[in-house]
């Protein structure tokens, strides 16, 4: 699976590379072409000073494109008087962290633990900004990429199987949603053991299910279930539909539920579906995978370029540095 946890540092800049947030402010675009030695310098007015900082334009846009989204920014820009307010809002923060700087909040191990944190998630963003171009023209699938993972992953479709069945369900004191009346485990094993002796002796399985069964899916239709896909019963039950002779009644199978008497009117076995059907979920899947690829071809590669040790290797003391002169 794709390594997630790695890719939440770094959301949507592998889908689509956007311009790094501003952290100057935007140039106002020009009716026409001035000449260079004319341009106005960059503006980036002082909104206040706080402390011992000077805040800008810039440190409210940068905060901005931080706290929302693309859709909020719009929004906000929309709306008469909501960037003040983000601006008074930003500059009360502003005024509440140089109150705990002056009180030395941001001189404890905790903090600068927590700020260690922070600056590997900025700093990650920054890698995958420079570096998410070429890794995402790396994971650009192909055309015939579904198709080849389709036939090199044939498991991955194959139908899970189907079956139909008739059953009645006695059900033994401690078992799963066991009534009160419910019997003993010998005593419910004898039970179901006459209830497959009736259906033996000719009684239809819409009397036998009725008078035996507990089961309120089944029992008032003759305990039938149809075209039920494997993976949906508890295990037991389905090892004896995949086991069974079809058409007759087989020996009480006991699950956590009570014991179950089961015929097995059909089931198909698991068969790879047609390509045209699961083209979809094969693109998805591949992509995926090249994903996986590209991705870690990229960790090995810095692996290789930056220690990196780990488990029993990482207690052992680091190598000294090679000396790059001979000994005197």
């Amino acid at each position: 699976m794709l390594r997630s946890a790695l890719w939440a540092l770094i959301p949507a800049l592998l889908v689509a590379q956007a311009p790094k947030s501003a952290t100057k402010p935007a140039a106002k675009p020009a009716a026409a072409k001035a000449p260079a030695a004319t341009a106005p310098a960059p503006q980036d007015p002082v909104l206040a000073r706080i402390g011992d900082r000077t805040l800008r334009a810039s440190d409210l846009d940068l905060f901005l494109s931080l706290t929302l989204n693309p859709q909020q920014r719009m929004q906000m820009e929309l709306v008469e008087g909501a960037k003040g307010e983000y601006q008074k809002q930003f500059l009360e923060l502003q005024l509440m962290a140089a109150k705990a700087r002056k009180d030395g909040l941001n001189r404890s191990q905790d903090f600068r633990r927590r700020m260690e944190l922070m600056e590997l998630q900025v700093l990650v963003q920054e890698l995958m900004q420079r570096e998410g171009p070429a890794l995402q023209a790396k994971m650009k699938l192909g055309e015939e990429a579904p198709k080849a993972y389709y036939d090199q992953h044939p498991d991955k479709f194959r139908s899970k199987g189907s079956f139909s069945v008739r059953h009645l369900l006695v059900p033994m004191k401690g078992a799963r949603n066991a009534p009160e009346d419910a019997l003993p485990e010998a005593e419910a094993k004898a039970r179901a053991l006459q209830a497959k002796a009736e259906l033996e002796g000719g009684k239809s399985w819409d009397e036998v299910a009725k008078a035996f069964s507990t089961d309120p899916g089944s029992k008032d239709k003759g305990g039938l279930y149809e075209n039920i896909d494997f993976g949906n019963f508890v295990p037991p039950f389905e090892e004896a539909v995949r086991t069974q002779a079809l058409g007759k009644p087989g020996e009480p199978v006991r699950t956590d539920f009570g014991f179950h008497v089961i015929q097995v009117e059909n089931r198909k076995d698991p068969e790879l579906q047609p390509f045209e059907a699961v083209k979809e979920q094969a693109q998805q899947m591949a992509q995926v995978a090249l994903q996986e690829s590209v991705l870690q071809a990229y960790l090995d590669g810095l692996k290789k370029e930056i220690p990196y040790r780990v488990g029993d290797a990482a207690k052992a003391p680091a190598a000294a540095p090679k000396s790059k002169g001979g000994s005197k």
